[in-house]
């Protein structure tokens, strides 16, 4: 009996599904036959739908200097490894209170500063910044290992 309810319910989920994606890949309406349009999804690439091109300002920036957001994440990424650095240090009773605190503060104004430049670049830290974040978190890295 266990068996016949859950292949039921097996087949009536499959059954669903295909059904479901059934209906989402039905033409959208507005579309015509002669291109590859495919709804509001490629509005604006295609010369043949006339649709002004986007204004300037949402054009991505191409700038040397600045870089995308995969610096931010590494940044935050290595805070986060010291974070746990610390805590493991403080939990096994290397780091005493004092030092604890006074690397958390360190760590949480890299953080601040790393949020700081990315909010004044549109989410992305240039060049410059990022080398004195690597250096802060180097010199974090060599302040954890030394008080512990």
């Amino acid at each position: 009996m266990r068996s016949l309810i859950t292949t039921s319910a097996i087949a009536a989920l499959a059954l669903s599904l295909a059904a479901g994606g059934a209906f989402a890949a039905d033409r959208h309406e507005g579309t015509t036959p002669t291109g590859p349009e495919n709804g509001d999804y490629y509005q604006g690439i295609f010369g043949n739908d006339d649709v002004a091109p986007p204004a300037p300002d949402a054009r991505p920036m191409t700038s040397a200097v600045v870089v995308e957001q995969p610096r931010l994440a590494s940044i935050l990424h290595e805070l986060r490894a010291a974070n746990h650095r610390m805590d493991a240090e403080r939990a096994s009773g290397k780091l005493g209170p004092v030092a604890f605190s006074r690397l958390r503060r360190e760590e949480q104004n890299i953080r601040a500063d790393a949020a700081q430049v990315a909010a004044m670049h549109r989410g992305r830290i240039p060049n410059g910044s990022y080398a004195q974040l690597q250096r802060d978190m180097r010199r974090l890295d060599w302040n954890i290992a030394r008080s512990a």
